[in-house]
């Protein structure tokens, strides 16, 4: 059963070998995110449709420890996926929620729950300063994986909607890291943005800026929204030739916070 996360870098990480890694990007700066945002796609393959991935945004937050030793209250994003089969003679179950800041776009804890006829899987992630602890259950049991990370680190499972942040510059070229709970590793990826492009949806003709993804010799391409608040609207993977297109939209209240450019 291959992983149809809409996002989901698991199925080219057991490649041998990685690209040679490139600089963060200096700013990532948070579009303006929508409180009770609602995205809703298509997962196909040669036309036919073969899960659907909703995609919701709820906004709170958070007290933070500081240096001092205090606490302060930060703004944070709640990001839950559910991935759904449409075929009924099929088992499988996928669901997800990321908290990330929404200040500085960095990953506070992931969770994760697969289920498919070949096995299940409960996977959450905690993050630190510079570090995450990755807890994998299983019918085999459980293991605990503690990484070490750098300042560019961000999870699995908010790797497209982080990319919402992109600058919309062509010829942006920069690695992150990306850390995978279901493999319980990190692996660095290119994002190389390469210009604009019109994509047809249900929703109408959308003009995206494409963005390149590319671990060792394996790529994805995703579009987004050139508009605020530059919505994911689809994403191609020409090896599988599977594709993920917007199908419903429901618009949410805007982020009134103030925006720290990542890396600041």
């Amino acid at each position: 059963m291959p992983d149809v996360r809409l996002f989901a870098l698991c199925a080219i990480v057991s490649l041998a070998g990685c690209p040679a890694e490139r600089p963060a990007p200096v700013r990532l700066v948070p579009p303006q995110w929508q409180d009770g945002e609602v995205s809703v796609y298509n997962i196909s393959r040669h036309d036919s449709v073969l899960y659907q991935s909703t995609i919701q945004v709820h906004f709170s937050e958070e007290l933070l420890g500081s240096d001092a030793g205090g606490s302060t209250a930060v703004p944070t994003l709640e990001l839950t996926t559910v991935v759904q089969t449409v075929n009924a003679g099929e088992y499988f179950s996928d669901s997800s929620t990321v908290v990330l800041r929404r200040d500085n776009l960095e990953p506070l804890r992931s969770y994760r729950d697969l289920e498919t006829d070949l096995g299940s899987f409960e996977l959450q992630a905690m993050y630190g300063p510079g570090r995450v602890s990755v807890t994998k259950q299983s019918i085999d049991g459980t293991q605990v994986q503690q990484l070490r990370l750098p300042p560019n680190a961000y999870d699995n499972e908010m790797v497209s909607f982080l990319l919402r942040a992109l600058p919309l510059a062509p010829a942006t070229r920069f690695s992150i890291v990306v850390v995978v709970p279901l493999d319980m590793r990190k692996v660095p990826v290119e994002v190389n943005v390469l210009g604009t492009k019109l994509i047809p949806t249900r929703l109408g003709d959308i003009m995206c800026r494409e963005t390149q993804l590319t671990l060792q010799n394996r790529q994805e391409r995703l579009w987004y929204e050139l508009a605020e608040p530059h919505r994911l609207v689809g994403l191609y993977d020409p090896d599988r030739e599977t594709e993920l297109r917007l199908v419903q939209y429901r618009v949410g209240t805007a982020d009134t916070t103030a925006a720290v450019p990542a890396g600041k």
